[in-house]
């Protein structure tokens, strides 16, 4: 984390960019990190902490991508259910589970679903006037506070910055510009990440910069990483925000809204956090000063990582897979980052019956994991064969995201 937080702040200076902000909540540590290095010296950067979420920044959002909306509502995951599409839509239970019931809808709201029947309920509600009707409204009502808590913060005065965070996917980025241009259409900002697997359609390639891996690179990190296990360990001990409110006062002043329950690994988070500055600080004093110096870090982040997160020890898998994590953009049921799987169910991860449970050939649900290799390692039974099948089936799925995207600049290149 240190080694990676070192990266960002490089990587900002050399850039001229003065003003980072920290996003909430798996950047905690990095702002930590960050905090220490600025405050030895090594940096003159103004690091800022900003209270988002998916969620929060997604509802005010929604009117602005108009029928597009369904596709950030209707999407794949861990143990998807009805009600967990409803409270994505910023819908209250009751609101959301009349349209599934008005629609003839068989299914119970906490029934696990199938992807192809998520990808079957997006089509049919992706013509729902009425159900997105209703999201709109409730987007519009969002807009005002959240635009108001960004403008408090500093986002629209002008000053060049740039986000940091975990990362993955970069959607975080893509909408909270999609917030500001509706008052300042010429804003922009760089997003500093540990890994990004793709960057979200439409957008500049180089405002989007990673650490571990990008979409083109890093094949083998991926395989042996778990992006959920790493949020189980790095990240905040508060709860996610949920919204932004305007407070009463003498004039304007908004906070973010956050859920009363705090992370649910609130205690664990603590302790290594403040193992992280006693590091940090460390880290620092070996540095002396020369912070520019090369960073060779790297092959010994990936050889921790590959060791820790592809290949656990049995008290590895125990220890950390007994983490609570929930993949939804709204913390709802919480299940060990490393769940318990029988060896049928880890059989149904396998490459050639994972595929055919997605694409609809065989029928059946797959029970998921967060962390896979945790869940092999836990089992007990076949862990070499099944370790191998994981990372069989990830080099599959990586693979491919490469090739998309390889596709995807192709034919940007030869549109323009």
């Amino acid at each position: 984390m240190t080694a990676y937080t070192r990266w960002v702040l490089t990587r900002a200076k050399a850039a001229g960019i003065r003003r980072l902000y920290f996003l909430a909540r798996d950047a905690w540590p990095m702002y930590l990190a960050a905090k220490a290095f600025c405050e030895a010296g090594l940096y003159d950067l103004d690091c800022r902490y900003l209270k988002v979420s998916r969620y929060a920044l997604r509802l005010p959002a929604y009117h602005l991508a108009g029928d597009a909306c369904v596709d950030q509502i209707f999407l794949g995951g861990i143990d998807v259910t009805l009600r967990k599409i409803v409270r994505r839509a910023g819908l209250s239970d009751e609101e959301g589970l009349a349209f599934f019931r008005e629609a003839g809808l068989s299914l119970t709201e906490d029934e696990v679903l199938s992807y192809p029947q998520i990808m079957k309920l997006k089509e049919q509600f992706r013509g729902s006037r009425a159900f997105q009707d209703l999201i709109r409204k409730r987007s519009e009502a969002a807009l005002p506070a959240a635009i108001g808590y960004l403008r408090q913060e500093g986002l629209l005065d002008g000053e060049p910055f740039a986000l940091v965070d975990s990362g993955w996917i970069g959607t975080i980025q893509q909408t909270l510009l999609q917030l500001l241009r509706t008052q300042d259409p010429s804003v922009s900002c760089k997003g500093f990440y540990f890994g990004l697997y793709e960057l979200p359609p439409g957008v500049d390639k180089a405002d989007y910069e990673s650490f571990y891996f990008g979409p083109m690179n890093g094949t083998r990190r991926k395989i042996y990483f778990s992006n959920c296990l790493f949020e189980t360990v790095y990240s905040s001990p508060d709860g996610m925000t949920l919204s932004y409110k305007e407070e009463a006062g003498d004039g304007p002043v908004f906070r973010a809204v956050e859920s009363p329950d705090k992370n649910p690994n609130a205690v664990t988070l603590t302790r290594r956090n403040g193992l992280l500055k006693a590091y940090a600080a460390a880290y620092i004093r070996c540095l002396g000063n020369e912070p520019q110096t090369e960073d060779e870090s790297g092959p010994m982040c990936e050889a921790l990582l590959n060791a820790f997160m592809g290949r656990p020890t049995r008290k590895e898998a125990a220890i950390y897979g007994a983490g609570l994590f929930c993949d939804d953009v709204l913390e709802g049921t919480l299940q060990e980052v490393a769940a318990k799987l029988s060896e049928e169910e880890i059989r149904q991860q396998r490459f050639i019956s994972k595929a055919m449970l997605m694409t609809g050939l065989k029928k059946g649900v797959i029970h998921e994991s967060a962390w896979i290799e945790g869940s092999i390692v836990n089992n007990g039974k076949n862990i070499r064969a099944n370790l191998r099948h994981a990372a069989l089936y990830k080099r599959f799925v990586y693979l491919r995201k490469s090739w998309k995207t390889i596709k995807t600049n192709i034919s940007s290149s030869s549109g323009s």
